[in-house]
């Protein structure tokens, strides 16, 4: 059972039946696979969306080089790996604004999703040579995730065939998000 495989196949059948009607019995019955081998690699419906989330950091992972990130800015850098990010969960767009219609979306799964979003936004940060060792270093993640949330919701709309409508958004937040870190900085240095 290959774990990328059945979350593609979990995220085809909540496309059609939504969050709220699917469930690990029926991921199974489609697989030809028992429920409890599938339990074995989600432990609950909600551990796909964590699953997932960890499937599109690697596809983000196998696909920057480090090497091309030393020689930009951190503006530059954000915004491709932001870019990339959503590019590789493209093909389930429409499976994931259903999941975020559902009223039935568990806030437990939403702190865990959060959480290795967070993680992964933190290695961003990172490669890009965000971190400055000053005192606001830890404000820059959470902004970075605020930044993130505001963008997705703006990605998961866009009708552009090539997401300008979220490029444009991306660069005039962390346009935005640049300038106040300048001003904060030039503070600092007084």
């Amino acid at each position: 059972m290959e774990k990328n495989k059945l979350i593609t196949k979990a995220f085809k059948i909540i496309e059609k039946r939504g969050w709220d009607k699917f469930t690990l019995a029926e991921l199974a019955l489609e697989e030809k696979i028992s429920l409890l081998n599938l339990k074995k690699v989600f432990n609950s419906k909600n551990s796909v969306l964590v699953h997932f989330s960890k499937m599109i950091d690697n596809r983000v992972e196998e696909t920057i080089d480090i090497e091309d990130l030393k020689n930009s800015s951190v503006k530059d850098n954000i915004f491709e790996l932001f870019m990339i990010r959503f590019e590789a969960m493209l093909p389930y767009r429409k499976t994931l604004k259903e999941i975020f219609k559902s009223k039935k979306l568990d806030p437990i799964i939403l702190k865990e999703i959060s959480k290795n979003i967070l993680n992964s936004l933190d290695f961003y940060l990172e490669i890009s040579n965000a971190y400055s060792d000053n005192y606001f270093d830890f404000i820059k993640k959470n902004v970075t995730f605020l930044i993130y949330g505001y963008v997705f919701k703006e990605w998961l709309n866009d009708d552009t065939e090539d997401l300008s409508k979220t490029m444009s958004k991306l660069d005039n937040v962390l346009t935005y998000s640049e300038k106040m870190l300048n001003k904060i900085n030039s503070l600092l240095a007084v």
